[in-house]
């Protein structure tokens, strides 16, 4: 019995040992493990705090442009207002300045027509003034002629009251 209580102790030895031994080996693969485990833990979770900042960073830049876009949506809406109005004051304009050329072309005609009558006008008045000078001209000579006639006359009845006077026998009158 002995030799089995040997056995048995150095038996039940060996498993202690065993046990023990596999126990710190366990442990050390633990502790490697957890080590491993901890310091991917750590590598990630810096990773996922730059991702973080990041993810941060891209969402102000996002918010930025987010506002910029709808600042370009305004200015658009504003440009395609300004253009609108433009664009109806340019039609109006048009048709303002199709409107006047055709005045103009009207007021035109009628100054031509307006010319014309009052070079008319002014050749019937030259003809006329032509006339009144003949005229003016010809009573002139009428005048002088009636003058002339006149004196005549005078001369006639001085002789004709001279003749009266000495009853026809003088011719010296």
């Amino acid at each position: 019995m002995a030799v089995m209580k040997k056995d048995v102790n150095l038996g039940l030895l060996l498993l202690i040992v065993a046990a023990l031994l596999m126990f710190a080996g366990f442990t050390v693969y633990y502790q490697t493990t957890f080590q491993n485990v901890s310091k991917s833990f750590e590598i990630k979770l810096k990773e996922l705090e730059k991702i973080g900042t990041e993810l941060d960073s891209k969402r102000t830049q996002l918010n930025q442009t987010n506002i910029q876009l709808e600042l370009r949506k305004q200015k658009e809406e504003d440009l395609s207002l300004k253009f609108t109005d433009v664009r109806d004051e340019r039609d109006q304009l048009e048709t303002d300045k199709k409107t006047l050329e055709s005045n103009l072309a009207s007021t035109k005609s009628q100054l031509q027509s307006k010319i014309s009558e009052l070079d008319s006008t002014k050749n019937q008045l030259a003809q006329q003034i032509q006339l009144a000078q003949d005229l003016n001209r010809e009573v002139n000579n009428l005048k002088s002629d009636v003058t002339s006639l006149n004196n005549d006359v005078d001369d006639l009845k001085k002789k004709n009251d001279c003749l009266k006077q000495t009853a026809g026998a003088s011719e010296s009158c």
